[in-house]
């Protein structure tokens, strides 16, 4: 889970945003609120929003997160210039050669029989402004408090590295430090040498469920989906079982291999033949593409990244996905959902510790600020009314 993000100079940011994710003690006890897995003390939320006007930077943070968790588990495979896809500074003079900041703290364990810790991993990368995708890792560090006070595993200053004694590499004459690159993490770079902490870390990062890397969202093709559904009917079975809850007669989704490759037909109470996927609508089809992701996170325990989470889904149908992780049999492994979103109808399906806005004033940067901040909002039956009124910020100015 997730306990703080700090972001600077990361596309539309600039200046350094910083959203804090755990939830005041004078916050309710709700099944949305649930115990961190380092601090039993320390509550967070197992889903956060993100709203504000087009442009207004809510992709922006939740590219960030995939960004450095992408840059931190895999860069070690990427090509030459692969990074500038990930990392851009303001675009701004004044920012272009200063480093991109970005600051994760989050729970793990350095093995999988180790005590749960808060870990903070830090990455900074440079910018060329000659080059826009020229890009090297400036400082980059990993600590972990596993009595309560931060311990450093790794720090690296450029090419410059240090080893702390809890992570098995030493300072002077191990050869796998040699192969870091300059444009590539650590934790990845490790990982692929059969280091052990990194490769559990590694293992870690890439549950994370996401529709949003770079410059664009992912789309997967009925393709991929459909193998992954014919590979795990146990998902299968659950998908089937929430598409007869929320559409109207559709009874299943069959899976069949035909001369093509996989496809899907559908069967639909009070018809005599199958539906095929292309005649489906495009809400049932992005219920099934975004089911795959929320269903692992669930699964695993794991975090869920969806961009613009209300595209082409019925307003009835997004409180449910959200009540999947507020429950906690279905939630049980501690699993986080964080989305953006434009219908403000699901501001009344969160608490106010679950809602963060994003403003982008013309010719400025983008602020995120939660609503928890704003000075005398309380515990409101409808933070929606309060935000089309306008009381909230991040709403567009329209003429």
């Amino acid at each position: 889970m997730l306990y703080k993000i700090s972001i600077e100079n990361f596309f539309s940011i600039a200046d350094r945003q910083e959203i804090t994710l755990s939830v005041p003690n004078n916050a309710p006890e709700l099944p949305c609120f649930i115990s961190a897995r380092s601090d039993k003390d320390i509550r967070l939320p197992t889903v956060v929003g993100f709203f504000g006007s087009n442009a207004s930077g809510k992709s922006t943070v939740l590219r960030a997160i995939v960004s450095t968790a992408l840059f931190a588990s895999q860069s070690f495979g990427f090509d030459a210039g692969r990074i500038g896809f990930l990392f851009q500074s303001y675009r701004q003079k004044s920012w272009w050669e200063k480093p991109t900041k970005i600051i994760i703290e989050f729970d793990s364990q350095l093995n999988e029989n180790a005590q749960s810790a808060v870990f903070r991993y830090e990455l900074h990368i440079s910018h060329n402004s000659s080059n826009l995708f020229d890009k090297k890792v400036s400082y980059e560090a990993l600590f972990y408090a596993p009595r309560g006070k931060f311990r450093c595993l790794f720090e690296r200053n450029e090419q410059k590295f240090n080893f702390g004694n809890d992570f098995g590499i030493t300072n002077n004459n191990d050869p796998r430090k040699d192969s870091i690159r300059p444009d590539a993490s650590v934790i990845s770079t490790l990982a692929k040498l059969n280091h052990p902490i990194s490769s559990y870390l590694y293992q870690l990062v890439i549950t994370i469920q996401t529709n949003i890397i770079g410059f664009t969202k992912i789309q997967q093709s009925p393709a991929q989906w459909l193998s992954a559904y014919e590979q795990d009917k146990s998902c299968l079975d659950r998908l089937n079982k929430e598409l007869r809850r929320f559409d109207v007669g559709l009874e299943y989704m069959l899976i069949e291999k035909g001369n093509q490759g996989l496809f899907a037909k559908f069967k639909h109470t009070g018809l005599d033949d199958f539906i095929f996927l292309e005649e489906e609508s495009a809400g049932t089809q992005r219920f099934i593409d975004i089911f795959l992701r929320l269903h692992y996170a669930l699964e695993t325990g794991s975090i869920a990244i969806i961009d613009e989470l209300d595209t082409d889904l019925h307003p009835l149908l997004l409180p449910e996905l959200l009540r999947w992780f507020s429950n906690p049999e279905r939630n049980s492994k501690g699993a986080q959902l964080f989305f953006s979103a434009h219908n403000p109808a699901l501001l009344d399906d969160l608490e106010k510790e679950q809602v963060f806005f994003t403003e982008k004033p013309c010719g400025e940067s983008t602020h995120v600020y939660s609503a928890r901040d704003i000075k005398g909002l309380r515990r409101e039956p409808s933070l929606m009314k309060k935000y089309l009124a306008g009381e909230l910020g991040a709403v567009p100015h329209i003429g």
